[in-house]
């Protein structure tokens, strides 16, 4: 199994200029041959990869101009040419926008592959030294997470923040753990704005408010604009407005932790489904895209998928075009009226069974996989026929009645 824990470090000024210069480094040798594959296609109609890269890396490193390369580590070079060359492969199958040019001031990263160690303080086991290439001392590490008893670590990532702080995140290998769930219940969760998660059992938990954020953040924004480019004011501006920004994050993201390891340790199921939204399309809508930013809920899912593996639990993503709000849970009637986010109860025409809106799409998504367990079909083929037959009568006789 592997796993990832992230620590944050603590450098000395020597250390800080050393891990400069491979941040920068790394950065160069990005932009580089991003640069020079985008020549090479476009003069000479020749494509080029991550052999060719480091061909002429090396000859790079044996020119006057570019011998400072020889001061960092040459294996953190070469895979920045490897996270280059997964951003071309990501692009051609259209998961990505092309590759674009690094800036100093965004966030910084380089990863080291191995001849890497871990040393932590017998006397203070909250911090530890790890030892990279090209560091003769051993970088402080502040370990506020328990770590296994016995793990291999595969590589390192060194990562400098928009608000001038130090991060490794050291990837371990740990002995896979097999976890057998032998429960067949199945949780629902719906995702929305107006309630942020909402759980087939009727439970509902909203994300915090962030609105209380956005007019310090406008103003921090209207700052860096005015200051002038290039000046330790629009720095300091930029840093502050960096820090803000991060304290947001670092809310949103606490928060989603923290309820995802409660679904996943307390609601005691065997497997979970979540709509696959279309959130790329949601998010061209100009009344609910920055609603729909906050909400995070690819980040939400993303975390949500790993914590569940972990405890022997199946994710499951029900059909995007899985009418789920607007069935009933009960009966099985369309009610096509309920697209309007607006209406947040209603009430079925055929059995008459009152519906929160959020929590029968929950139990409507329970129900798309228990009847694909049971029929091995969509939930759409195998709905029963007099129940719809049964709908379009009573709603038709009512038509006819008026």
């Amino acid at each position: 199994m592997i796993l990832t824990y992230k620590f944050r470090i603590y450098l000395t000024k020597e250390q800080e200029e050393k891990l400069n210069k491979h941040f920068g480094c790394a950065r160069f040798v990005y932009n580089f041959f991003l640069n020079y594959s985008s020549i090479m296609y476009k003069k000479m109609n020749i494509s080029t990869n991550y052999n060719n890269w480091a061909c002429v890396l090396v000859r790079l490193k044996k020119t006057d101009k570019y011998a400072w390369l020889n001061e960092v580590n040459s294996q953190s070079l070469q895979q920045s040419l490897k996270d280059l060359e997964c951003a071309f492969k990501n692009f051609f199958k259209k998961q990505a926008k092309h590759p674009k040019f690094k800036k100093k001031k965004n966030r910084q990263t380089f990863r080291v592959p191995q001849h890497i160690q871990l040393y932590m303080k017998e006397e203070n086991p909250k911090y530890g030294y790890i030892f990279v290439p090209k560091f003769k001392e051993g970088i402080k590490v502040r370990v506020h997470r328990t770590l296994p008893d016995t793990f291999k670590i595969k590589n390192v990532t060194f990562e400098k923040t928009t608000t001038n702080k130090y991060y490794v995140s050291i990837v371990m290998e740990v002995p896979h753990v097999q976890i057998t769930n032998t429960s067949n219940d199945v949780l629902g969760i719906d995702l929305g704005i107006k309630d942020t998660i909402t759980l087939s059992n009727g439970e509902k938990y909203n994300l915090p408010d962030l609105k209380k954020y956005e007019k310090r953040l406008k103003r921090l924004h209207r700052q860096l604009s005015k200051k002038q480019k290039g000046s330790r004011n629009r720095e300091k501006t930029r840093i502050r407005l960096a820090r803000y920004i991060e304290k947001i994050n670092n809310v949103k993201n606490d928060w989603i932790h923290k309820i995802t390891h409660k679904i996943v340790s307390e609601s005691q199921v065997g497997k979970i489904v979540v709509e696959d939204l279309n959130i790329k399309g949601m998010l061209k809508s100009e009344k609910l895209a920055k609603y729909i930013h906050w909400q995070s809920w690819n980040k939400f899912i993303v975390i949500l998928n790993y914590k569940a593996k972990r405890n022997g639990i199946e994710l499951i993503k029900a059909d995007r075009f899985y009418a789920s709000s607007q069935r009933c849970s009960v009966c099985g009637y369309v009610n096509k009226e309920v697209k309007n986010l607006n209406i947040r109860k209603w009430v079925c025409p055929v059995c008459g069974t009152e519906h929160d809106r959020d929590i029968n799409a929950a139990i409507n998504l329970t129900n798309y996989v228990l009847s694909q367990e049971k029929v091995g079909q969509e939930l759409s083929e195998i709905k029963p026929v007099d129940h719809a037959l049964a709908a379009e009568r009573k709603v038709n006789s009512s038509v006819t009645m008026g």
